[in-house]
């Protein structure tokens, strides 16, 4: 199988190097990854400027064509399939560190990048491994290897146009996982917080602390509760945005407008 790789921490992030160290014995792998952090770069793509691809070599797979671009996730993968490489049979984006949770998906580059290949008729794969960034991340290897459950997801359960997969990992050894969870998302918010640290050529220079909100009551069937109970969790996402609403509160709206003066 053909597999494009990016992801949004970098392309010298080591939970890249683990999914080429599981996955290029298996299958032909190519990686176009931003050339520095882009983390929570979302959806963003470059439109105005050029952007660069400078070839990469992984050392000890020089095997992997790879190339480290200037821009953001989603311009990694939309130049991965669109000038770079030949057509991927996948497409994985990972392995992210830190969760991709609730509204995390929201900010990610990392689900950015798969949404952006499923809507161009891609499969597409999102994997984060959860570990905190006040402590290293240890276990890539486990996020690795549920990238092959997920390859497999993606052939055995497709999903519906512009649908992607997302899988979160504790980060944890592979023989102490307690079990994978298909799981909805939860909630989860981040506090609006800035810190002010002087003033840069007369503008005031600010950086985000924001922390995470307390949840004291976490509903047990989402992402959050499985994965802080030693579950792998994936869910299915996609491009639809819209909300479900009711036939009634859609009849009420659509009245509302009717009485509204073209």
């Amino acid at each position: 199988m053909k597999v494009l790789l990016t992801n949004d921490d970098g392309i010298r992030s080591p939970g890249l190097l683990a999914l080429i160290r599981e996955l290029s014995g298996d299958h032909e792998l190519f990686v176009s990854a931003p050339n520095r952090q882009r983390s929570a770069a979302g959806c963003s793509m470059t439109i105005r400027g050029p952007l660069t691809a400078e070839p990469f070599a992984f050392a000890d797979h020089p095997e992997v064509v790879a190339y480290a671009v200037s821009g953001t996730p989603v311009d990694c993968v939309r130049l991965g399939f669109g000038a770079l490489f030949p057509q991927p049979d996948a497409v994985i984006s990972g392995i992210n560190l830190g969760p991709n949770r609730g509204t995390d998906v929201l900010y990610s580059g990392t689900c950015g990048a798969a949404q952006e290949a499923a809507i161009h008729g891609h499969p597409a794969l999102a994997l984060s491994l959860d570990g905190r960034h006040d402590r290293p991340f240890v276990h890539f290897e486990t996020a690795a290897r549920l990238a092959r459950l997920g390859l497999k997801l993606l052939q055995g359960q497709p999903l519906p146009f512009g649908g992607y997969y997302s899988i979160n990992v504790p980060d944890l050894p592979f023989d102490r996982l307690k079990g994978v969870r298909y799981a909805p998302l939860g909630l989860v918010l981040y506090e609006a917080a800035y810190e002010h640290q002087g003033d840069e050529d007369g503008k005031r220079a600010y950086y985000e602390c924001g922390e995470r909100i307390p949840n004291d009551d976490v509903p047990r069937d989402t992402d959050e509760y499985w994965l802080a109970h030693g579950y792998a969790t994936v869910t299915a996402l996609g491009f639809d945005c819209a909300l479900s609403l009711s036939v009634p509160a859609r009849k009420t709206i659509d009245d509302y407008l009717k009485g509204i003066p073209s």
